[in-house]
């Protein structure tokens, strides 16, 4: 594998941005600011997380093939440590005007073989095989050594399918399994019983004929009907995962067009958004889904949950609540905002009010400049969630950043352990961490930071 020389300079940009101001449950008004890091400009993957890799109490971070120590992050003291043999992004073909980081697209910390240290699981371009990293054990800090530590390489699966797998426990055992598509079906990959050293285990949740091919996007996990397990959601619809997990044990199709697979003319059939997400929005005691609507295009929506009784007993269909528009003409939201590129979305309370919001922003050349908005400004936002009294939500949304941008994995979490969300961005920009920082303010201040609605919106 080609070596590449590593720019071993931290970058650091400290932009404050006032991203929301409100009024929390103490009567205070607070706006919550973000310090942007920029650990590197290079481009190693698509995305990163979150996780504490030298057992030192700190949250780390990780992107590529790199491990960056936290809480601070300071070059000065040490903190990039390479665990596997960095590789330099390439061109799929001699046709492709973009170069990708064909082996790390996703990153997923777990400790697979139980030994107390956070392992790495990664998976690259769609339909390149998995791996988990086993992390040595040892304690690690500072300045990393002349020759890097890699970690041993464990082979999961041959061909990760669908542009939003994920690392999640689908069968309730408290172990996670990789959710996955594979051989033209939606599924999971679970850990060999053996050891989770050894290659893990496709499961299909269906035998009716599919097509999914590797580069489909939209998929998810969720309860649906509430009756404890887990479901799987996609572009077509959802799947009941059965009382039994049984191999020959059809998960039961409801079909709904969440996502429209040709709204995109150049990736027909194949159009989606990333991550789909369960969630309880306005409140009912039903979870509705949210997603977006095309990753290389425009959209971004909830479905209401509805239930419905007839002769044929209960239906569970949903209703369309558009946040952002699925055209370049903005239509829906009534704040003026509009973007495009939303390749992955994620569900975290930033304001802590106990309400999961929205965060999500415009992936950076996903495609160079070849999708629809591509010039735009590579923006960060979240859109926080309110409930009105007489059952309507709205979600108004707020800027984090516009230089950043994401890529196609975006995770959140407490990385500086103040008890306030931050989040990680890897993409062809570098690799950021995005910490929170709250602040109480006048009520003066507080109204000036409030997003204004257009006038004569309907």
């Amino acid at each position: 594998m080609k070596r590449i020389q590593r720019v071993a300079v931290l970058i650091i940009s400290c932009l404050y941005l006032t991203i929301n101001a409100q009024a929390d449950h103490h009567g205070d008004y607070v706006i919550h600011d973000f310090k942007k890091q920029q650990l590197t400009p290079v481009y190693w993957s698509e995305g990163g997380a979150i996780g504490d890799f030298n057992n030192d109490g700190d949250m780390d971070v990780v992107v590529g093939p790199d491990i960056y120590l936290g809480p601070n992050f300071d070059r000065r003291t040490g903190f990039r440590h390479e665990y596997y043999p960095a590789v330099a992004p390439t061109r799929r073909s001699h046709r492709d005007f973009s170069y990708y980081s064909n082996d790390n697209f996703f990153s997923w910390p777990y400790d697979f073989d139980g030994d107390g240290w956070l392992d790495i699981m990664v998976a690259g371009l769609p339909n390149t095989p998995a791996y988990w990293y086993e992390n040595p054990g040892k304690p690690f800090g500072g300045r990393s050594p002349d020759i890097p530590v890699h970690w041993e390489k464990h082979f999961v699966h041959s061909n990760v399918k669908n542009e939003a797998p994920d690392l999640i426990d689908i069968d309730g055992d408290g172990f996670p399994e990789l959710l996955t598509a594979y051989d033209e079906h939606y599924g999971y990959a679970k850990a060999n019983p053996v050891s989770p050293r050894l290659p893990w285990t496709f499961y299909p949740i269906s035998t009716h004929d599919e097509i999914i091919h590797h580069y489909t996007h939209g998929m998810g996990l969720g309860d649906i009907d509430g009756d404890g397990r887990v479901d799987y959601l996609t572009g077509e619809g959802w799947y009941r995962q059965p009382v039994s997990l049984d191999p020959a044990s059809d998960w039961e199709f409801h079909p709904h067009a969440f996502l429209d697979r040709e709204i995109n003319t150049v990736f027909c059939c194949l159009t989606g958004g990333g991550t789909m997400w369960a969630y309880d929005v306005n409140g009912d005691g039903l979870n509705d889904v949210l997603t977006s609507i095309d990753s290389h295009g425009w959209g971004l929506s909830w479905y209401e949950q509805i239930r419905q009784y007839g002769d044929s007993g209960e239906m569970i269909t949903f209703k369309e609540h558009r946040i952002l528009s699925r055209t370049e003409e903005n239509t829906d939201n009534p704040y003026g905002v509009q973007f495009s590129q939303l390749h992955d979305i994620d569900l975290v309370d930033i304001d802590g009010d106990g309400l999961l919001d929205i965060l999500t922003g415009k992936t950076w050349r996903a495609h160079d400049f070849g999708d629809p908005g591509s010039r735009q400004d590579p923006v960060i936002y979240w859109f926080k969630l309110t409930r009105q009294k007489n059952g309507d939500v709205e979600y108004i949304p707020y800027k984090i950043d516009d230089t950043a941008g994401i890529g196609r994995q975006l995770r959140s979490g407490d990385i500086n352990g103040d008890g306030h969300p931050d989040f990680v961005v890897g993409n062809k920009l570098g690799a950021f961490v995005f910490i929170q920082e709250p602040r109480k303010v006048s009520r003066k201040e507080w109204k000036a930071a409030q997003p204004v609605r257009l006038k004569n919106f309907k």
